[in-house]
């Protein structure tokens, strides 16, 4: 009768260990999706900056020639050039 309760507060514990695990990793999967997210959106807030300083820049015809010259360079995709006019 004992051994009997003893088994079935291990087992109790052992599924409760099992739900902590679970948790727990639903925790560091949450987590580590919050660092990717930003990450993302702190790229994307850079190439929009310096999309943004590019056309300032590009206001200049001297530098728009040679943005446009590095760009036609840089880009492999017709899409792409066709975008930009090259």
């Amino acid at each position: 009768m004992k051994n009997e309760s003893l088994d079935q507060r291990i087992a109790k514990q052992e599924e409760r260990l099992k739900q902590l695990k679970a948790q727990k990793q639903a925790v560091l999967a949450r987590e580590k999706k919050k660092i990717t997210d930003q990450q993302r959106k702190d790229d994307t807030r850079r190439k929009i900056l310096l999309g943004s300083l590019a056309l300032k820049q590009m206001e200049n015809e001297e530098k728009k020639t040679k943005i446009l010259a590095d760009l036609n360079e840089y880009l492999t995709e017709d899409r792409d050039k066709k975008l930009f006019g090259l």
